[in-house]
């Protein structure tokens, strides 16, 4: 029998022990932790409440939002160490089965606080904030680390409430540093004008000599922010949130030693103790989320772009008007000529009455005849003219339309902007979590290729050494999570040939060719083009597809406008209503016979009887000025007619709207 040596048997011992607490029991604590954190400190923290509760503790420290969220959402979480934002971010993700436990205080019990400032050098001429947002075509700003609160979240919030675009837009030159020191830095040395960095960080560099104490000058400084929360799952027993209540406010006391890890982990909040969390702690920092998101800031830039191209479908509204007067001026004087000709032929008639000889009948004859073919060439000279005219006026709803086309094109970049953001995040998680793995599987294959060239009497002390570094790479939970780094990244990928192949399909212009397209594949490319703004305003897509539709002759490109435009309406008319809880666009397609028939139903405001015949007309709204151009119907409606089909629309006033659309299957027009 093969007796283990006292070396192999401790390391059996370690594996078993650790393999233990990871596969833990049913009455197992679930802590997790995002990167945010240091995974030792943390596990740290995680050991001394399982000696405390005398229960298994099971410690994550997860990379992945999205993973954070669906442990969360699934509640495999009982206890989650985050920063504030990341709390609010959660709570904004519809995950309402945590709630704030413990927060960092002082040694007074109070919650710890943090300021955003602005700094410039002492020798700057900027002494306010208001000044620089008033030369800010000239100003070079920079923010401290794209995920810092105060040197990025904050400063953001008090910008948008000054009226000022977003950042980018408004200063000449905008720089994000990777640190607070950085951007401190930048300012003394000239390279920036102002920065926002943290008060914490700015007075903890002047304390470690980093920085010389009159180096900069503070010009603003932000209203208070609430520090990192622990969060915990809800519908845990109550007995459970005591204990845990108890250790937490007194750790500072029974355990100096593991609360001096805890502090570590914060970094430069320097916290003196857990105090307890209350939901109103976060009312300020949920409303700050609120003010920053991307479209807060792009909203003032396409804002002013709709305002340019609001004004110039008005300059065309004036010069459609002007060339229906001048078509109008035109009109009366031919009628005025046809007038004088008629007269003038009558006058000739009297003439060649009152005239006995035929020779005065025929000069009158003779001259009448001169005089009416001058006129018909006058009358030949303004029909041309009034050609001329009617196709100039063609040309202006041309631009008109295309002007719309661009206006729409407007209002969706920011949400394609948005919706590709997020998959592309998944491949950049995924690729640096994908990089991290390999290398450490890397190091285990390293050490297992020594064992080819190790003689057989060796081989034993390198498995142990194998064993050893497989343990310290974690290679059991590397490898199995590899699978889910690939799947991450395809999910990325797939979303975002989703979304372009949506954005493709929309701008597609064979508006003068038939091509076979399937009417679903119009729909559906409207819809992810949408998606953004229908998540945005919570509204629920119902789809009723009949899978027996087959493609059809269309024009794909001006029937994707024509979803669009539907959609769009829809949607505005779901937000216009403040007593509805759940907005929803209902999509029914059906086939009858060689006609395919398209409801599209929303339960918003309805359209009231007065105005719903006039809905089609070019440049109808009921949209404020700078809101709607009107055309959007009318467009929609000639597409439907080039496609020798029809619309109608069914309306109640406080229930919703329904636009019935049959079009053809054989379409024959050229």
């Amino acid at each position: 029998m093969h007796i283990l040596s006292p070396k192999t048997f401790c390391l059996l011992l370690t594996f078993v022990c650790q393999f233990t607490v990871i596969v833990a029991g049913p009455d197992t604590l679930r802590i997790t932790g995002s990167s945010y954190f240091d995974e030792s400190k943390t596990l740290v923290l995680s050991n001394y409440i399982s000696s405390q509760l005398k229960v298994p503790v099971k410690y994550e420290n997860i990379p992945s939002t999205k993973r954070m969220h669906e442990a969360l959402r699934s509640g495999k979480v009982d206890l989650a160490l985050m920063n504030t934002f990341q709390y609010v971010f959660a709570k904004s993700d519809r995950i309402n089965n945590i709630e704030p436990f413990m927060i960092l205080g002082d040694s007074s019990g109070k919650a710890k606080t943090y300021l955003s400032c602005l700094i410039v050098r002492p020798n700057s001429p900027y002494r306010s904030l208001d000044q620089l947002v008033k030369e800010s075509s000239k100003i070079r700003l920079d923010f401290a680390y794209v995920a810092s609160t105060s040197g990025h979240i904050v400063p953001r919030m008090e910008l948008a409430n000054l009226g000022m675009q977003y950042p980018e837009a408004q200063f000449e030159n905008v720089h994000f540093s990777g640190g607070h020191l950085e951007a401190i830095k930048a300012v003394i040395e000239n390279r920036s004008d102002a920065a926002f960095v943290a008060v914490d960080d700015l007075v903890n560099y002047q304390l470690q000599g980093l920085i010389s104490k009159d180096a900069v000058k503070l010009i603003w400084t932000s209203y208070p922010i609430m520090q990192s929360p622990v969060v915990i799952r809800q519908d845990l027993p109550e007995t459970v949130k005591q204990k845990l209540r108890v250790l937490f406010l007194n750790l500072h006391i029974n355990n100096p030693g593991v609360w001096s890890h805890i502090r570590k982990n914060w970094g430069a909040v320097r916290p003196a103790r857990f105090v307890e969390a209350h939901s109103d702690d976060f009312l300020s920092v949920q409303k700050a989320a609120d003010k920053v998101g991307k479209l807060v800031y792009f909203l003032n830039y396409y804002e002013e772009r709709i305002a340019q191209q609001s004004q110039q479908l008005t300059n065309g509204e004036k010069l459609i008007e002007g060339q229906n007067a001048k078509i109008q001026q035109q009109k009366k004087v031919l009628e005025q000529q046809i007038l004088q000709i008629k007269t003038q032929t009558v006058s000739l008639y009297l003439l060649g009455l009152l005239v006995l000889g035929i020779a005065g009948i025929i000069i009158v004859i003779i001259k009448a005849s001169r005089s009416k073919q001058r006129l018909n060439e006058q009358l030949t000279g303004k029909n041309n003219q009034l050609e001329q005219t009617l196709f100039d006026l063609k040309v202006t709803q041309d631009k008109l339309v295309h002007s719309e086309k661009m206006a729409s094109l407007g209002l969706l970049t920011a949400g394609i902007a948005h919706e590709i953001n997020n998959p592309v995040n998944f491949i950049f998680t995924g690729i640096n979590g994908l990089e991290k793995n390999i290398n450490a599987l890397l190091t285990v294959v390293e050490e297992l290729e020594k064992l080819e060239d190790i003689p057989a009497d060796d081989a034993q002390h390198q498995r142990e050494t194998v064993a050893l570094v497989k343990q310290q790479k974690r290679y059991a939970i590397v490898k199995a999570s590899l699978s889910e780094f690939i799947d991450g990244i395809r999910l990325g990928a797939k979303r975002t040939a989703d979304i372009v192949s949506g954005l493709r399909n929309f701008a597609r212009t064979d508006q003068s060719e038939r091509t076979m397209a399937h009417v679903h594949d119009c729909l559906n490319s409207a819809l992810i083009l949408l998606n953004f703004k229908i998540k945005e305003a919570k509204i629920q897509v119902v789809k009723d597809y009949d899978a027996s539709i087959p493609e059809m002759a269309c024009y794909p490109g001006p029937l994707n406008q024509v979803f669009m435009n539907l959609f769009t309406n829809a949607l505005h008319a779901i937000q216009a209503r403040t007593d509805l809880e759940g907005g929803q666009i209902k999509i029914e397609t059906k086939q009858l016979a060689q006609t395919v028939k398209i409801t599209i139903s929303d339960n918003g405001i309805g359209i009231v009887m007065d105005i719903r015949d006039k809905i089609f007309d070019p440049f109808f709204t009921t949209k404020d000025v700078g809101e709607g151009t009107g055309l959007g119907l009318s467009i929609t409606y000639g597409i439907i007619q080039k496609h020798q089909g029809s619309i109608e629309v069914e309306s109640n006033v406080g229930t919703g709207t329904t636009f019935l659309i049959q079009l053809p299957t054989n379409l024959t027009m050229a």
